[in-house]
């Protein structure tokens, strides 16, 4: 009977230690949580006064919430008006004047915000394409004088297969007119190019974007559309699909499908109104 005495002493002991820290990370859970609801509320009008500040500490200290914790809550807070911000890939004046109030008067140093700034420079960028102000890139492909490059990324030129429907289906995606005004938005849902069985891939390169034409050079082909030629662009998940006003069109499975798109429609809108400046653009 003494030999089972320890093991069920040891067990108990052993339930009783899990037990005390399970309620112990509950009750900081809760802590924090209480810290959040406290520290929103005080955010609410935008403005963190004395007051609130005087109150929040004093809801750390009942808590007894180290200052690495008050950090993180922080940070959480940052990092949910920041995703509510960026959540249409664009960001106003107002929303990133909220945002650098906050990360003053929450006390974020630039080290805590490292992962977030590839999310604000995207955002930024998109902004910037939107104003008319594209980016330049270098390219290895020969340009003419004159010629910008805006932009060059990894693509594989593809095809689509004529295969019966209950394999091919539509492919949904989102369509944008060079002839249009229509802003660029990713709003709805699209498919897939590389999950269909449908579309064959053919050839891998780059693809770049310039003030004047969109080249693929891969390593056994090479297309080029002039940007007064390209009618629109078909917007998958992960790559789009170049209708020209001839009637060809190219499929092309890219790293970046939606900052690919954004800049390629700005530059071929831009192109054109230079090249017919009295061709009408609709709304």
């Amino acid at each position: 009977m003494r030999d089972l005495t320890l093991p069920a002493t040891l067990i108990l002991l052993s339930l009783a230690a899990v037990f005390t820290a399970f309620y112990a990370r509950r009750r900081r859970e809760a802590a924090r949580e209480l810290y959040i609801q406290h520290l929103e509320d005080a955010l609410a009008d935008g403005v963190l006064t004395e007051e609130e500040a005087d109150a929040l500490d004093a809801v750390r200290r009942d808590n007894a919430l180290s200052a690495e914790e008050v950090r993180m809550v922080a940070l959480s807070v940052y990092r949910r008006v920041l995703r509510d911000a960026v959540s249409d890939a664009r960001i106003t004046r107002e929303e990133e004047d909220t945002l650098a109030r906050l990360r003053e008067q929450l006390d974020l140093p630039p080290s805590a915000l490292a992962d977030d700034a590839e999310q604000l420079r995207r955002v930024h960028l998109f902004a910037r394409i939107e104003r008319g102000d594209l980016p330049t890139a270098r390219t290895p492909l020969a340009l003419d004088p004159g010629e910008v490059c805006h932009w060059a990324v990894q693509a594989r030129l593809a095809q689509k297969l004529a295969l019966p429907p209950s394999r091919s289906g539509d492919l949904t995606a989102i369509r944008f007119s060079v002839h249009s005004k229509e802003p660029f938005r990713i709003d709805a849902d699209r498919d897939s190019l590389a999950l269909s069985d449908a579309i064959l891939p053919q050839d891998v390169g780059m693809l770049v974007v310039t003030s004047r034409r969109t080249m693929f050079q891969g390593a056994r082909r090479s297309i080029t559309v002039p940007h007064v030629r390209l009618d629109s662009i078909d917007v998958y998940r992960d790559g789009l699909r170049l209708e020209q006003e001839d009637g060809l069109h190219h499929y092309l499975l890219v790293d970046d499908a939606e900052l690919t798109p954004a800049i390629l429609l700005a530059a071929a809108r831009r192109r054109r109104a230079e090249i017919r400046p009295n061709h009408t653009i609709s709304a």
